[in-house]
Protein backbone atom coordinates (compact mmCIF):
# COMPACT_ATOMS: atom_id res chain seq x y z
CA UNK A 1 0.00 0.00 0.00
CA UNK A 2 1.21 3.34 -0.77
CA UNK A 3 0.39 6.99 0.79
CA UNK A 4 0.40 10.56 0.17
CA UNK A 5 2.03 12.56 2.40
CA UNK A 6 1.80 16.49 3.81
CA UNK A 7 4.30 18.43 5.05
CA UNK A 8 4.45 21.21 6.75
CA UNK A 9 6.13 24.19 5.13
CA UNK A 10 8.58 24.73 7.84
CA UNK A 11 10.40 21.88 7.62
CA UNK A 12 13.61 21.68 5.86
CA UNK A 13 14.07 20.80 1.90
CA UNK A 14 16.07 17.54 3.07
CA UNK A 15 13.41 16.26 4.96
CA UNK A 16 10.81 17.32 2.21
CA UNK A 17 13.07 14.99 -0.14
CA UNK A 18 13.42 12.26 2.55
CA UNK A 19 9.76 11.85 2.31
CA UNK A 20 9.62 12.27 -1.51
CA UNK A 21 12.52 9.89 -2.17
CA UNK A 22 10.26 6.92 -0.33
CA UNK A 23 9.14 4.28 -2.27
CA UNK A 24 5.50 4.10 -0.96
CA UNK A 25 4.83 7.48 -1.23
CA UNK A 26 2.67 8.78 -4.15
CA UNK A 27 2.53 12.26 -3.87
CA UNK A 28 4.18 14.60 -1.41
CA UNK A 29 2.24 18.42 -0.58
CA UNK A 30 4.04 20.97 0.78
CA UNK A 31 1.81 23.24 3.02
CA UNK A 32 1.41 24.87 6.82
CA UNK A 33 -0.04 22.51 8.78
CA UNK A 34 -2.10 23.57 12.55
CA UNK A 35 -0.72 21.55 14.03
CA UNK A 36 2.44 18.59 13.80
CA UNK A 37 5.12 18.38 11.01
CA UNK A 38 3.87 15.63 9.12
CA UNK A 39 0.39 14.61 8.23
CA UNK A 40 -0.67 10.48 6.38
CA UNK A 41 -4.69 10.78 6.31
CA UNK A 42 -5.90 11.23 9.91
CA UNK A 43 -2.37 10.37 11.43
CA UNK A 44 -0.24 13.12 12.63
CA UNK A 45 3.39 13.01 12.97
CA UNK A 46 6.23 15.90 15.03
CA UNK A 47 9.33 15.32 14.15
CA UNK A 48 12.45 16.57 16.45
CA UNK A 49 15.81 15.75 17.27
CA UNK A 50 16.96 14.87 20.30
CA UNK A 51 18.41 17.75 21.54
CA UNK A 52 15.24 19.79 20.36
CA UNK A 53 12.90 17.00 22.31
CA UNK A 54 14.46 17.81 25.30
CA UNK A 55 14.21 21.69 25.01
CA UNK A 56 10.68 21.40 24.52
CA UNK A 57 9.73 18.60 26.77
CA UNK A 58 12.16 19.48 29.75
CA UNK A 59 14.10 22.31 29.43
CA UNK A 60 13.86 26.28 29.64
CA UNK A 61 13.68 26.95 25.81
CA UNK A 62 11.63 26.25 22.83
CA UNK A 63 8.37 25.55 22.72
CA UNK A 64 5.94 23.47 24.67
CA UNK A 65 5.64 20.13 23.55
CA UNK A 66 2.55 19.33 26.09
CA UNK A 67 0.69 21.63 23.92
CA UNK A 68 1.92 20.57 21.11
CA UNK A 69 1.12 17.06 21.65
CA UNK A 70 -2.47 18.16 23.13
CA UNK A 71 -2.87 20.14 20.05
CA UNK A 72 -2.36 17.37 18.22
CA UNK A 73 -4.40 14.32 19.55
CA UNK A 74 -7.29 16.94 19.13
CA UNK A 75 -6.69 17.00 15.25
CA UNK A 76 -5.84 13.68 14.49
CA UNK A 77 -7.21 10.28 14.90
CA UNK A 78 -3.57 8.79 16.17
CA UNK A 79 -0.55 11.28 16.64
CA UNK A 80 3.51 9.98 17.26
CA UNK A 81 6.81 12.19 18.67
CA UNK A 82 9.32 10.74 16.28
CA UNK A 83 12.82 11.37 17.18
CA UNK A 84 15.41 11.90 15.03
CA UNK A 85 17.94 10.68 16.89
CA UNK A 86 18.48 7.58 19.32
CA UNK A 87 19.29 6.80 22.88
CA UNK A 88 22.96 6.31 22.26
CA UNK A 89 22.97 10.22 22.18
CA UNK A 90 21.42 10.63 25.83
CA UNK A 91 24.52 9.88 27.27
CA UNK A 92 26.95 12.59 25.52
CA UNK A 93 23.84 15.48 25.12
CA UNK A 94 25.21 18.03 27.31
CA UNK A 95 21.67 20.08 28.22
CA UNK A 96 22.07 19.72 31.83
CA UNK A 97 18.71 17.68 32.02
CA UNK A 98 19.57 14.03 33.25
CA UNK A 99 19.27 11.16 30.99
CA UNK A 100 16.82 9.81 33.96
CA UNK A 101 14.51 12.68 33.60
CA UNK A 102 14.71 12.85 29.46
CA UNK A 103 13.70 9.13 29.80
CA UNK A 104 10.81 10.30 32.32
CA UNK A 105 9.42 12.69 29.95
CA UNK A 106 8.93 10.13 27.09
CA UNK A 107 7.69 7.53 29.32
CA UNK A 108 5.12 10.51 30.66
CA UNK A 109 4.07 12.04 27.46
CA UNK A 110 3.42 8.14 25.74
CA UNK A 111 1.08 6.88 29.04
CA UNK A 112 -0.87 10.67 30.05
CA UNK A 113 -1.57 11.90 26.63
CA UNK A 114 -1.57 9.15 24.73
CA UNK A 115 1.24 10.18 22.05
CA UNK A 116 4.25 7.53 21.43
CA UNK A 117 7.45 9.51 21.27
CA UNK A 118 9.67 7.02 19.22
CA UNK A 119 13.17 7.33 19.02
CA UNK A 120 14.12 6.26 15.09
CA UNK A 121 18.06 6.97 14.68
CA UNK A 122 18.13 9.11 12.01
CA UNK A 123 16.38 10.98 9.17
CA UNK A 124 15.88 7.75 6.89
CA UNK A 125 14.38 5.49 9.78
CA UNK A 126 12.29 8.65 10.80
CA UNK A 127 10.64 9.20 7.14
CA UNK A 128 9.99 5.08 6.75
CA UNK A 129 8.70 4.41 10.38
CA UNK A 130 6.06 7.37 9.66
CA UNK A 131 5.08 5.64 6.34
CA UNK A 132 4.89 2.61 7.88
CA UNK A 133 2.85 3.88 10.77
CA UNK A 134 0.47 5.28 8.06
CA UNK A 135 0.03 2.60 6.17
CA UNK A 136 -1.02 0.46 8.64
CA UNK A 137 -3.27 2.96 10.00
CA UNK A 138 -4.95 3.40 6.40
CA UNK A 139 -5.51 -0.36 5.71
CA UNK A 140 -9.44 -0.68 5.30
CA UNK A 141 -10.38 -3.52 7.84
CA UNK A 142 -13.40 -4.58 6.48
CA UNK A 143 -10.47 -5.99 3.39
CA UNK A 144 -7.52 -6.58 5.27
CA UNK A 145 -6.74 -8.59 8.26
CA UNK A 146 -5.61 -7.33 11.49
CA UNK A 147 -1.60 -8.57 12.20
CA UNK A 148 -1.98 -11.44 13.71
CA UNK A 149 -2.54 -11.14 17.82
CA UNK A 150 -3.33 -7.17 17.17
CA UNK A 151 -4.65 -6.03 20.34
CA UNK A 152 -7.67 -3.91 18.63
CA UNK A 153 -9.43 -2.75 21.94
CA UNK A 154 -8.83 1.45 22.44
CA UNK A 155 -9.21 0.66 26.10
CA UNK A 156 -5.69 -0.95 26.24
CA UNK A 157 -2.74 0.92 27.32
CA UNK A 158 -1.19 2.56 23.67
CA UNK A 159 2.21 0.55 24.37
CA UNK A 160 0.28 -2.63 24.72
CA UNK A 161 -1.73 -1.92 21.75
CA UNK A 162 1.47 -1.08 19.50
CA UNK A 163 3.19 -4.99 20.84
CA UNK A 164 0.41 -6.38 19.48
CA UNK A 165 0.62 -4.80 16.21
CA UNK A 166 4.11 -6.56 15.94
CA UNK A 167 4.11 -9.30 13.21
CA UNK A 168 3.49 -12.55 14.97
CA UNK A 169 2.72 -11.19 18.72
CA UNK A 170 -0.59 -12.55 20.06
CA UNK A 171 -2.27 -10.77 22.54
CA UNK A 172 -1.16 -12.86 25.73
CA UNK A 173 2.48 -12.15 24.50
CA UNK A 174 1.64 -8.29 24.14
CA UNK A 175 0.51 -8.17 27.73
CA UNK A 176 3.70 -10.01 28.65
CA UNK A 177 6.15 -8.09 26.53
CA UNK A 178 4.12 -4.97 28.19
CA UNK A 179 4.00 -6.27 31.67
CA UNK A 180 7.95 -6.40 31.30
CA UNK A 181 8.42 -3.21 29.17
CA UNK A 182 5.77 -0.82 30.32
CA UNK A 183 7.37 1.61 27.53
CA UNK A 184 8.65 1.69 24.33
CA UNK A 185 12.26 2.76 26.21
CA UNK A 186 12.09 -0.17 27.98
CA UNK A 187 11.69 -2.16 25.26
CA UNK A 188 14.79 -0.68 23.44
CA UNK A 189 17.15 -1.44 25.94
CA UNK A 190 16.52 -5.17 25.45
CA UNK A 191 18.83 -7.19 23.06
CA UNK A 192 17.92 -10.34 21.33
CA UNK A 193 19.24 -12.65 23.93
CA UNK A 194 17.17 -10.83 26.94
CA UNK A 195 14.04 -11.28 24.31
CA UNK A 196 14.85 -15.24 23.47
CA UNK A 197 15.03 -15.76 27.46
CA UNK A 198 10.94 -14.70 27.64
CA UNK A 199 8.65 -18.05 27.15
CA UNK A 200 6.76 -18.19 24.25
CA UNK A 201 9.75 -16.02 22.47
CA UNK A 202 11.80 -17.68 19.92
CA UNK A 203 14.92 -16.40 18.33
CA UNK A 204 12.90 -15.49 15.30
CA UNK A 205 10.33 -13.65 17.15
CA UNK A 206 12.81 -12.05 19.41
CA UNK A 207 14.38 -10.98 16.13
CA UNK A 208 11.32 -9.63 14.85
CA UNK A 209 10.53 -7.50 17.43
CA UNK A 210 13.68 -6.20 18.01
CA UNK A 211 13.46 -5.01 14.26
CA UNK A 212 9.90 -3.76 15.08
CA UNK A 213 10.32 -1.66 17.32
CA UNK A 214 13.59 0.13 15.59
CA UNK A 215 11.47 0.76 12.37
CA UNK A 216 12.86 -2.19 11.07
CA UNK A 217 9.43 -4.55 10.85
CA UNK A 218 6.71 -5.00 8.53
Amino acid sequence: MRVAVTVDDREPAGFVEAVRDHPDVTAVAVERLATGDVAIDSIGFERKTLRDYVSSAVGRSGSDLADQVERMADAYDHSYVLLEDDFAGLESLRTGVPPASIRGSMASITARHGVPVIPCTDRRQLVDFAIRLGRKHAEDPTSRRLPVGSVPSQREPTTKRMYGCIEGIGPELAATLYERYPTVEALLKADIEELTAIEGIGPARAETIYAAVRGGGT
